[in-house]
């Protein structure tokens, strides 16, 4: 019987330490590390009961009873912790939290390790004998029943979090997985309600013998349901760790799991994922819950904090729908900063980054889609062409930085003189157009001298030196019933009438048509 339990215990521990060594190295997420932390600890609690069966005298046995205290206090309370990071009941193990877990184990740890000075724990001990076995009979002592009470009541949480998780989840692949880690807990917990009442009587460490079935069971999961291996590091790695929101959705729309970053999500809105349906948790969101309820992608966005925000909700379909029971999962992506880039990629293609304004390109594009909307309504529609005058002068006389510094500010005066509705662009050089929407020949012209007075008022600093300014300006505007122009016919048009501006002394607008 002692070489059966010997082996029995040997091989449990064993198991252990095998396992532990295997969890840690394959785990990434916090609950595979203090599932790999607590068989290291069983470990060790199961090779201190192998080294007390096969003691010779009283002062081995407890030597080895001490050993097994590196370990068996953290037992149950690691036991919770895995229980409480896998059922997603906690994400994370912040320090408070760990500070009030752990607490009584720590002190457990200590009031054991010095035990002889104060009797605390075991008052005293007595070799004895079980079936032919080695045993040690403690007297407990006051924190013997603190520790053994919160060892029971960490167990009692563990299974209560599992048979919770078990009812709230619809996936039955993780059901039977928590239905194995239910088990294994209740197990545990039976080893101890054992140990507590039964040990006065027989002296048998029940919870040694029940151990390693535990570790059998969950062997059982890992081989048979990938509990802990590849099923959840593909979960971890493409679900719960995913940047994205992940909804998913069963029959009904009811809400069947979901990751971090869904609750992250949804708690900006103050709302709280539940195993519900997605009616009664939307019910406040009505955009929101149509695009959740629709098969389809959507775009959706928000403020917060101050800021608004673009999300990417994608649809992929779960399951054959001929069943009816097909489940949805819906990507909530964060694109906020792909749109600024993308803004800011288009600025960079369409706008001249020294004026300010449209590039020859964009000019172009906008100038087109406007003319044949303008001939479509049969509307009116006109063009200005500018040229800075003497800018060769300017460049020459005071540098290229100047005459930088002068088509930034002509730039601006373009965007502050003009309609926002108006196309403004530089065309090159020293060019620049204005498409004047809905507008008449004589308005053009007329917008054409108030700016052209603008210009003139205006001076530029310059070092020491201000540079005053003026600008040439053509005029030309589409003509009634003239399908046939196209926004090059109107260009040239502006450009004829600029070249006599410019033929007339500068500092004038011309119109194209007055004898041009």
């Amino acid at each position: 019987m002692k070489i059966l339990i010997s082996v029995y215990l040997l091989l449990g521990a064993a198991l252990c330490q095998f396992f532990s060594a295997y969890f840690y190295s394959k785990g990434r997420t916090s609950y595979r590390k203090a599932f790999s932390i607590l068989l290291l600890c069983l470990s060790v609690y199961l090779f201190g009961c192998l080294m007390i069966i096969n003691s010779d005298n009283l002062q081995e046995m407890i030597f080895w009873n001490q050993i097994q205290y590196l370990g068996l206090p953290f037992i149950a309370v690691l036991w919770l912790v895995v229980a409480l990071l896998y059922t997603r009941t906690i994400y994370t193990l912040k320090n408070r939290t760990a500070l009030l877990l752990f607490v009584v184990p720590v002190i457990t740890f200590f009031i054991r390790l010095t035990n002889p000075w104060h009797h605390l724990f075991y008052t005293g001990f007595e070799a004895t004998q079980i079936f032919g076995i080695n045993a040690l009979y403690m007297e407990r002592g006051f924190w013997y029943y603190v520790n053994i009470s919160y060892t029971t009541l960490c167990l009692l949480l563990t299974i209560v979090i599992y048979f919770s998780g078990y009812l709230k989840n619809r996936d039955d692949d993780i059901r039977n997985h928590f239905v194995i880690t239910f088990f294994v807990s209740l197990f545990t917990l039976i080893g101890i309600m054992l140990l507590l009442f039964a040990f006065e009587d027989q002296s048998i460490d029940y919870t040694a013998l029940i151990m390693p079935v535990s570790l059998l069971t969950i062997s059982y999961g890992v081989i048979k349901h990938d509990f802990l291996e590849i099923r959840t590091l593909a979960r971890e790695t493409i679900f719960e760790n995913n940047f994205a929101g992940m909804v998913i959705l069963g029959p009904g729309g009811r809400i069947i799991d979901y990751n971090k970053a869904a609750q992250d999500f949804f708690g900006e809105l103050n709302i709280s994922l539940d195993y519900y349906p997605v009616e009664r948790i939307l019910d406040r969101e009505p955009v929101l819950l149509e695009i959740f309820k629709s098969k389809d992608d959507s775009d959706y966005s928000l403020v917060i904090n101050g800021e608004k925000r673009f999300f990417e909700i994608d649809t992929v379909p779960l399951g054959d729908n001929q069943d009816g029971n097909m489940k949805m999962l819906k990507s909530i992506r964060d694109v906020t900063e792909e749109r600024k880039i993308r803004e800011e990629l288009k600025v960079l293609a369409t706008t001249d980054s020294l004026s300010g304004l449209c590039n020859r390109t964009e000019f172009m594009s906008l100038a087109q889609r406007e003319l044949a909307r303008a001939k479509k309504q049969n509307g009116e529609l006109s063009l200005l062409m500018m040229d800075v005058d003497s800018f060769k002068h300017i460049n020459d006389t005071f540098g290229h930085v100047a005459g930088d510094a002068v088509i930034n500010e002509i730039g601006n005066l373009i965007k502050s003189s003009f309609r926002k509705t108006d196309i403004v662009g530089r065309i090159g050089g020293d060019e620049f157009a204005v498409l004047l929407k809905n507008t008449s020949l004589s308005e053009a012209k007329k917008a054409a001298e108030q700016f052209r007075e603008t210009v003139a008022g205006k001076k530029i600093t310059y070092g020491d030196h201000e540079i005053g300014l003026t600008i040439s300006i053509g005029a030309a505007a589409i003509s009634e019933n003239d399908d046939g122009s196209s926004i090059e016919d109107l260009l040239r048009k502006a450009d004829d009438a600029l070249y006599e501006a410019k033929a007339r002394g500068r500092n004038r607008v011309a119109v194209w048509g007055n004898g041009i």
